[in-house]
């Protein structure tokens, strides 16, 4: 391993997120990202569209599907059954209506990658456990 260790950023739309992780055994899970809107993408869940193009068009909808209480759900689960510590920190947000969908991409890309780094064998340290107590298991 490399320390069960890794921090990433993701992007999506106008909105970026950073992410901590480690796979510490010891599940905690920390996010700042504004989760306002009760759909992700915003919508009332009455399967009204989350914007328009610049030409008025409808976008995709996307407001009907997950709320934003199910999506910090998700994350948390995720982490606590990986037995992992991860921080989701926002580093940027368009806020404008449906920014939701922008922080739920950009936070699943960022978690992904740093769970990517967190997994990731250093050839350098030749199979051996990356703590310095010799395990990061119970």
């Amino acid at each position: 391993g490399n320390g069960g260790g890794g921090g990433c950023g993701g992007g999506g739309g106008g909105a970026r997120v950073r992410a901590v992780l480690d796979l510490s055994n010891r599940p905690h899970f920390e996010s700042d990202l504004p989760l306002d809107e009760e759909y992700v993408g915003g919508g009332g869940g009455d399967g009204s569209p989350c914007g328009g193009d610049a030409c008025g068009a409808a976008m995709p909808l996307c407001g009907t599907l997950l709320s934003c209480e199910m999506l910090h759900h998700v994350f948390l689960s995720l982490t606590m059954e990986a037995r992992a510590s991860v921080h989701l920190e926002l580093r940027e947000d368009g806020c404008a209506p449906g920014h939701t969908l922008d922080l739920a991409l950009a936070a699943a890309r960022a978690y992904g990658a740093a769970l990517g780094v967190a997994i990731r064998l250093d050839p350098r340290r030749r199979g051996k456990v990356a703590s310095s107590k010799g395990t990061l298991s119970k």
